[in-house]
Formats: C-alpha cells, sequence, structure tokens
C-alpha cells in the first residue's frame, strides 16, 4: 500500500475503475430506462414502458412528435440519417442517430422509426453518468501520467530500450494485372466496355461507376474478376446484351452440383443471371419523384406518370439504341451512344446527386491498382528477413516498413474518398488500418527483430483483409456508425491488438531462440503497458459512443464482454507483483502472452462472425 502511494497515478487508474464499477452499480440500481413510441398528430405522451429502474414510467411533462425525417445519402435511397423533431411543452427539439436530447436530466435516444411514427429509447440517470464518466476521466488522466511516473517497474525497464524514430520514404501502387484476350464468347470490344463501365448505377444502396456492380457480378458468377481473358465489365455487357450465348455457356460449365450447399449457391447464381440478363438489375435511370427523393428506375421499369415525355424518351431510348448499334457492328457510334447515356444521367440526376467525377475516377482506379496480396507477401518476407537474418541490412526492412506504411495508408485514404467517411467500418477497413498501424510502428523502431515482427504483423492483418476484400466493398455508413467517436475507438482498439499480435509473435520467437529469452521477455513487458491501455481507453471510448448512440454506456453484447475479458487478461501481468514476477522468470511470461492472444483473436473473430450482437456490422 505504501508503494501505491509513492506511484500517484496507479493509484489514481485503480481508483478509476473503482468510481466506474461504482457508476454501474448506481446506473444499475437508480437508473430508469425505458421506450416512448409516438405518432406524428397524437396528444402529448407522459408515460413511456419502463423497462428497468425504479418509479411507474411516468414523464414529468409531455412529450409530442411534430414529424419525422429520414435523411438519404445524395442520389440514393439509403438512409443516412433519422431524426424526430418533438414539441416538449413550448419548446421544440430534434432527436438524431448519435444526437440525444435531454430535458430536466431525462434522455431521449432515436431507436426506430415508421411511417409516421418514431421509437426513442428513454433514459433517466443524472447521478450514474456522471460519476461513470468522471472515473473514465481519472482513468484517462491516471493512465497518461504513468508513463510519467518515475519510481514504477515499467519505467526502469524502458531506460534500456529507447526507441529512435525513421525517415519516411515513398510508395507507388502495386502494378494491374495483364488481361488475356477474348475467347469467343459474344460482347464489346474492350475500349467500348471501358466506357460502359464508366456509366452511373445505383448498386447496393449507393450510385457507383458500372464498372463496380461488374466487378460483384463476375465474382460472384465465376470466383473472378474476370473470365476466359475478358474484363469485369465485357463479362457483365455479354450478359445484358447477348443473354442467350452466355446463358448456354454458363449451363455447359456449371452442373447441377450434387450437395445441398452448393445446389443453394448454384440457385443464387442462376437467380443473378436471370436478374441482370433481364435488366432489371441495371438501375441506370435518374428520376426525382414528387416526394422529393430521388429514385433510380431499372431498364424493366415502367415511366412514373408525372415523368417529362423528354426523360421518358430518353429511358426508352439510350440503352435500346446502344443495343442496335451493337447489334449491327457499329461500335463507334455505340461508344457515342454510351456517351450520350452518361450525359443524360448527369442532366436528369443533378450533380448533387452524382459522385464527384474525382470519386468516381479513383473508384474507377481501386481496383486496377490496389492489390492487397503482393504487398502482404512483400511485408511478409521482409519481417522474416528482419527475424531470422543474423546479418542484416537495416534501410533494407526500414524501407519496407515506410513503404507498408504509406501504401495502407493510401488505400484507406482511397476508400475514404470514395466513401466520404472514415474507412473504419467493417472488417476488411480495420484489418487494413491494423495492417497500417503495424507498418507505422516498424517505422519508428530501431532494431531488425522489433521491426522485422511488426512487418510480420502487418503482413498477417493484410493477407485477412485481402482474405474479404477481393473486390472494393465500400458502402454507406449506417447511420448508428456515423459518430467521429467510433473512428476514434476503433483506431484505439486495433493499435491495441496490433501490439498484443506483436507480443505473441515476440514470444514465440523468445521460446525458439532461448538466448534472447530475457532480452524479449524485458521488451514485452514494456510493450504491455501501452497496449493495455490503448485497449482499455477504446472500450470506454466506445462506452461513449454507445451512450450517445443507445442510451446505455454498457449492454454486455458479446464483443463488449470479450473485450472486457481481454483486458482482464492481459491486465493480469500488468500488476507490479505478478509483473516482477514475470521479469524474474521470463519463460513463464512469454507463454502467459503467447496463450493470451487467443483471447484476442476470439474477441474480433468469434465475436464478430460467431456470436450474434451490436457488433456484427464489423
Amino acid at each position: 500500500m505504501k508503494r501505491l502511494f509513492t506511484q500517484p497515478f496507479t493509484l489514481l487508474i485503480h481508483i478509476a475503475l473503482a468510481i466506474i464499477v461504482a457508476g454501474a452499480f448506481v446506473t444499475h440500481f437508480c437508473g430508469i430506462q425505458g421506450t416512448l413510441t409516438l405518432g406524428e398528430g397524437d396528444a402529448p405522451a407522459t408515460r413511456f414502458d419502463k423497462t428497468s429502474g425504479p418509479g411507474d414510467g411516468t414523464l414529468p411533462f409531455g412529450v409530442s412528435l411534430v414529424r419525422t425525417e429520414i435523411i438519404c445519402y445524395p442520389g440514393t435511397t439509403a438512409p443516412m440519417d433519422f431524426r424526430s423533431v418533438l414539441c416538449i411543452g413550448e419548446r421544440e427539439i430534434t432527436v438524431a442517430m448519435n444526437a440525444v436530447a435531454e430535458i430536466d436530466s431525462w434522455r431521449f435516444y432515436q431507436s426506430g422509426m415508421g411511417d409516421g411514427s418514431s421509437i426513442l429509447s428513454v433514459s433517466h440517470d443524472p447521478w450514474g453518468i456522471g460519476i461513470t464518466y468522471t472515473g473514465y476521466l481519472l482513468l484517462g488522466i491516471g493512465m497518461l501520467g504513468f508513463f510519467f511516473q518515475r519510481k514504477s517497474l515499467w519505467r526502469s525497464l524502458l531506460r534500456n530500450r529507447r526507441l529512435a524514430a525513421a525517415l519516411l520514404l515513398g510508395l507507388g501502387f502495386t502494378a494491374p494485372a495483364a488481361m488475356g484476350a477474348n475467347t469467343g464468347l459474344p460482347t464489346m470490344q474492350r475500349p467500348l466496355a471501358r466506357n460502359f463501365g464508366k456509366m452511373y448505377v445505383y448498386w447496393n444502396d449507393r450510385v457507383v461507376p458500372v464498372r463496380t456492380m461488374a466487378l460483384d457480378v463476375t465474382e460472384k458468377l465465376y470466383g473472378s474478376t474476370t473470365y476466359r481473358g475478358m474484363t469485369a465489365e465485357q463479362v457483365l455487357a455479354g450478359w445484358l446484351f447477348y443473354y442467350d450465348a452466355w446463358m448456354d455457356d454458363f449451363t455447359a460449365t456449371h452442373p447441377v452440383p450434387d450437395t445441398e450447399k452448393a445446389r443453394k449457391k448454384y440457385n443464387e447464381q442462376l437467380a443473378l443471371t436471370r436478374w441482370v440478363g433481364s435488366g432489371a438489375a441495371f438501375r441506370i435511370y435518374p428520376y426525382h419523384a414528387a416526394t422529393g427523393r430521388m429514385e433510380w428506375l431499372s431498364l424493366t421499369e415502367r415511366r412514373p406518370s408525372k415523368m417529362s415525355m423528354e426523360q421518358w424518351m430518353f429511358m426508352v431510348h439510350a440503352m435500346t439504341d446502344i443495343n442496335d448499334l451493337l447489334l449491327r457492328g457499329r461500335n463507334v457510334a455505340a461508344n457515342e451512344g454510351i456517351t450520350h447515356l452518361i450525359n443524360g444521367q448527369k442532366k436528369y440526376a443533378g450533380a448533387a446527386s452524382l459522385p464527384t467525377d474525382g470519386q468516381m475516377r479513383a473508384e474507377l482506379f481501386y481496383p486496377d491498382y490496389v492489390h492487397l496480396v503482393p504487398a502482404a507477401v512483400l511485408l511478409l518476407v521482409l519481417g522474416l528477413y528482419g527475424i531470422l537474418a543474423k546479418r542484416q541490412r537495416g534501410y533494407v526492412t526500414a524501407a519496407g516498413a515506410v513503404a507498408g506504411a504509406l501504401y495502407f495508408g493510401s488505400v484507406l485514404a482511397l476508400r475514404g474518398y470514395i466513401s466520404s467517411h472514415w474507412p473504419l467500418s467493417n472488417g476488411p477497413e480495420t484489418m487494413m488500418f491494423m495492417a497500417f498501424a503495424a507498418s507505422f510502428g516498424a517505422v519508428v523502431c530501431r532494431g531488425g527483430l522489433l521491426r522485422g515482427a511488426l512487418l510480420t504483423v502487418a503482413a498477417m492483418a493484410a493477407f485477412v483483409a485481402a482474405m474479404a476484400d477481393r473486390t472494393p466493398q465500400i458502402g454507406s455508413l449506417m447511420p448508428v456508425l456515423a459518430s467521429p467517436l467510433l473512428s476514434i475507438h476503433v483506431m484505439l482498439v486495433m493499435c491495441s491488438y496490433v501490439l498484443f499480435l506483436l507480443m505473441a509473435l515476440l514470444a514465440g520467437i523468445s521460446l525458439c531462440r532461448r538466448s534472447d529469452l530475457h532480452w524479449l521477455a524485458r521488451l514485452n513487458a514494456i510493450i504491455l503497458v501501452p497496449a493495455l491501455f490503448l485497449l482499455t481507453v477504446g472500450i470506454f471510448v466506445g462506452a461513449v459512443w454507445a451512450n450517445q448512440s443507445w442510451g446505455r454506456y454498457w449492454g454486455w453484447d458479446p464483443k463488449e464482454t470479450c473485450a472486457l475479458i481481454t483486458m482482464l487478461i492481459y491486465a493480469v501481468p500488468a500488476h507490479r507483483t505478478v509483473f516482477r514476477g514475470f521479469i524474474a522468470r521470463p519463460r513463464k511470461l512469454q507463454w502467459y502472452l503467447l496463450v493470451a492472444i487467443v483471447s484476442v483473436l476470439f474477441t474480433y473473430f468469434g465475436a464478430n462472425y460467431l456470436l450474434p450482437g451490436l457488433h456484427s456490422y464489423a
């Protein structure tokens, strides 16, 4: 106990954790939670459906719904935000996703929305949230101050292991793969198909180039983004304009499978061919509906009653004329027809409803020049070189680290530019950020072994991202995820995962290299504390985001629970008594860290893909 008082920030961390637990108890026993459903035009409501807490579900004021609003992404019907305008007394307040309305310590969160109705989460927890957030603040101060606390075992270890920064170098994108020649199936010529791929289409709740749709369709039908030397645009054009020939080829090359699982996939592929071949999948005609929303009509849809005759003639003839010109072999005129169709799309959609020209060029650029597997292989080779080579040239791994950081940083920036939001909204993007963080960590590290281990971690993350991202699945951001706190939460947690994987890799190396056992154990002991702090802060930033979005900062979601367990597992060797014992017995520390990585892997993969919960989006 005396030692704790000589280390005030260590003491503050423990006090903060106790305050956070106390706040959770106050919320559980004294906080009120419930739901309130309001309809437009209904009388002010003073009661709600209470789900937990004291009281009988009565509000001290009346709440009525003035109107509901669904804000869509420009040019799409994909929701960007849900908003409810409430009237409380004589005041009008707006509730939206990640925008909480608070009146007299009563908080209202947007939970759901129907036709002329709104579902709100209700929370009354004036003490619990304040106590918990005070604990979060003190915890952050304690963790920050810990690194400047002189009389600590961690600081004494650090004096022997100082890391230096390195200079940044440049990186280009991987060159595109060569394409083979067409092998007989009727389709567009390649230059014509390239222009065809520049048309706008509404696909997966986004306005994208036809090329993005072509990549998805070709991947689903043939397991690759090319077929018989033809580009994805040629494949898609073949199915649209020459359906019978392509259907005969598909039937000949795709026999009906025997197993039920394979037959299900085969039936899905058949349904996709009919959807594409009929033209129903090609939602290429923009139309401003009477409601004010932008709609995208397919080749098979009827003319809306209020559509102008000029636009209707464009809708009827644009693609039909291209088809006729192709059948007559007039490719130059067909290419002009495609350009005319693109110009018509811009005219009837309006610039505000379409991606910018820069975003369209970036999305066309992405699949040709961004290849994660070659980058992962290169980093893996350099990482193994840094780990295994006894005599190595430091500038080789340093250059690889800089190249990796710039490469993955550029890929993430490109995806963010295309999607207009932080590229941290799905599994491949979080893995790419992890590869970026590991590569950047290798840049600022001195020493071939540590740098090589970080490059190996980056390579592993890049391989996982490549397996899940064979085509650029870039989508609109779910309304609840549109919060800066989410991006901070993901970045902190993924950085901690990089350090946890690094520790596991170093532990495995040290157990194989007995001569380096003590040195690598001390290195892992240094890394352990910042890794644990990053995860802890990431968890509590996520809790603040959850409180803004759902009205609760902890819901025992499977991933929340797994992350908490992971934090506790890594907190065990971070405590001074255990810490000192592990340093004295380095083999035990390395085995512990090697086994503990299982909790990290299950938290990311198991909780995401095996256990249902609020984090299934990731």
